[in-house]
């Protein structure tokens, strides 16, 4: 088994930089330079997150990608795709295969390491303790997908208003930008805006009184913060 950011990259300076970077961010990284030494490793090891070239000399970096949804250990990990392509049908090929984030040549490492840290954040909301997420008056049950404030029952929520509400409230009191609530609840790349238009839907359909704890930070994002009053 094994705690590392799996990178697979077949140019070598391009793969020690992203090693380098993400080391310098306290991640341990292990390389792979195509799709047979990736496969190789995966067999015995479960990385924390896979960053993938597409294109590579013995393959297609999907492949791995698609691999690694199909086993029972590692059907969860995020996985972000390296691409040239940055056109919308390419796209959505990696995302059938079950990639959460693509990032377009040259990479920005500042741009990789913020996807880094929001899809494993991702990763540890997702399998947080227990069923029952409380914050004083706001009880939210994971499984029942049940929201309830002052003991009555929020109605109507959708599953997303529910994972967005859960993604707040469970990061409270930090902020969240946007591309993180992306990264929580969409778990893809989308456009901004739509986290925007499900945030208005889910505060019409709240109390007033939680809905006014859903705080908009101008040029930062959302929070869910509880003054305990």
């Amino acid at each position: 088994m094994s705690n590392s950011i799996l990178v697979v990259e077949d140019h070598a300076e391009t793969r020690e930089m992203l090693k380098a970077a993400l080391e310098d961010a306290g991640f341990r990284v292990a390389c792979a330079g195509g799709v047979a030494a990736a496969q190789e490793y995966l067999a015995g090891n479960r990385p924390r997150m896979l960053i993938l070239d597409i294109r590579l000399p013995d393959g297609n970096g999907l492949e791995i990608c698609a691999h690694a949804r199909q086993s029972d250990a590692m059907s969860d990990i995020p996985v972000i795709a390296l691409t040239g392509q940055d056109e919308l049908p390419d796209k959505k090929k990696g995302f059938d295969a079950g990639v959460d984030q693509y990032l377009t040549k040259p990479i920005v490492m500042e741009e990789l390491l913020m996807w880094v840290d929001a899809l494993l954040r991702r990763v540890s909301l997702d399998k947080c303790g227990g069923t029952l997420l409380k914050a004083g008056r706001l009880e939210m049950d994971v499984r029942a997908q049940l929201v309830k404030f002052r003991d009555k029952t929020v109605e109507d929520l959708t599953r997303r208003e529910f994972e967005l509400l859960y993604a707040l409230v469970k990061n409270s009191p930090e902020i969240l930008s946007r591309q993180e609530i992306l990264a929580h609840v969409w778990r893809t790349v989308a456009v901004e805006n739509l986290v925007d238009t499900h945030m208005f839907n889910l505060r019409k359909k709240l109390p007033p009184e939680l809905s006014e704890r859903i705080q908009s930070i101008t040029g930062k994002g959302f929070r869910y913060y509880d003054s305990g009053l």
